[in-house]
């Protein structure tokens, strides 16, 4: 058997095993809350959703349908468990058609700007209908030195380029994680956070700043203004346009943080906590206790926030988590680490990436065309 034979024999056996009964709820589940990011629609889009499902979801055990896979196969040889293992490295992307050559096709994707050469277990006949300019949106898992198509495709025409390349665009910027697949990418971005940090604290004198909600967009301003002032002096274009969600507006009080690894984040009532943490004797009062709580246990709460209360004192710090967690020898030195990595896994399992995504310079064109056509001037 070669390697493709062998590629569909294992695929086809891991969509049967996660289209079994015993995955049933789970993948009713992921199909509830999937969204393909209006990528691909009817078929296609199914086949997305099952394929995330098959290779990347993780499940309410917090394993995957791979790791079960291997675990119910265990007569599977090292080179078989080697590739299904690698699948887990999924490349999601808009491609555009640059080349053919025998039963393979050569793609560059928009959004991370690499190029791929794939090949697809259906063979030649996969990529009759693709001709070179066309674009296809798709998924790709790893085949050796080549890729391997992992879903069903949806094929466009050479003229969908803009609107293609505007999708890219903000696909990328919603999930930097598809554009980081490209090292240089992801270099910029860092090289633009340590310029941009520099930024906020000469402007503001520290890491972060603790300001009432109606002062978080003010400040947030001019911090934009700081550093387009910076890369580019004199210059007095308008800032691009931004909307912050009206529960940060309204808050009392709002920590605007600009964490060295991913940029600007915003912390809600981040003074009643400070409140909190220099007076532990709070945390009997419930709405201190609730506040807390929230920062725990909140997915989208970086364990930085929490790290930024306990620094100033942390004997308070671990009196205040000793009581709400009912552990009479709670110590912040000894347990604070495994606690957030207990609450924050996904912090700790994946690396923490900027927010900041460098678009090129034809996406960054059409992101601006079509924010014109949505909000036309009058």
């Amino acid at each position: 058997m070669d390697v493709m034979e062998q590629a569909a024999a294992l695929k086809g056996q891991l969509i049967d095993f996660a289209l079994s009964p015993r995955f049933a709820r789970e993948l009713n589940e992921a199909f509830e809350q999937s969204d393909p990011d209006g990528l691909a629609d009817g078929e296609a889009a199914v086949s997305m959703i099952i394929d995330h499902f098959v290779l990347q979801r993780r499940l309410d055990s917090g394993d995957t349908v791979i790791d079960r896979f291997l675990r119910a196969h265990p007569r599977l040889s090292p080179q078989e468990r080697e590739m299904i293992l690698s699948w887990r490295d999924v490349v999601e992307g808009i491609f555009e058609v640059q080349g053919k050559d025998q039963d393979t096709v050569i793609l560059f994707n928009l959004i991370d700007e690499l190029t791929y050469r794939v090949r697809s277990n259906m063979g030649e006949s996969a990529f009759r209908p693709v001709k070179k300019g066309m674009f296809l949106i798709c998924r790709l898992v790893p085949l050796g030195e080549d890729w391997l198509v992992s879903a069903n495709i949806s094929l466009y025409p050479a003229d969908a380029r803009a609107e293609l390349l505007t999708q890219a665009a903000e696909l990328g910027l919603r999930n930097p994680k598809l554009v980081f697949r490209n090292p240089d990418k992801l270099a910029t971005a860092r090289r633009i956070l340590t310029e941009q940090r520099d930024v906020f604290i000469d402007l503001y004198g520290a890491e972060y700043i603790v300001v009432q909600g109606e002062d978080v967009a003010p400040r947030y301003e001019a911090f934009m203004r700081a550093c387009m002032d910076r890369a580019q002096p004199g210059n007095t274009s308008p800032l691009p346009g931004f909307a912050l969600p009206d529960d940060l507006l309204d808050a009392e009080t709002v920590a605007i943080h600009f964490d060295p690894e991913t940029g600007i984040s915003f912390y809600l009532e981040f003074g009643l906590l400070q409140e909190l943490f220099a007076n532990p004797t709070l945390i009997n009062r419930r709405r201190y206790r609730e506040t807390l709580t929230s920062y725990l246990r909140g997915d989208d709460i970086s364990p930085a926030a929490i790290k930024l209360l306990t620094e100033p004192d942390p004997d308070n710090a671990g009196v205040v988590f000793g009581k709400l967690l009912k552990k009479k020898n709670f110590s912040w030195p000894e347990h604070g680490e495994s606690l957030l990595r207990r609450y924050k896994a996904r912090y700790f399992d994946e690396p923490q990436l900027p927010t900041t995504v460098p678009v090129s310079d034809t996406m960054a064109g059409h992101l601006r065309n079509a924010q014109r056509e949505e909000s036309p001037e009058p």
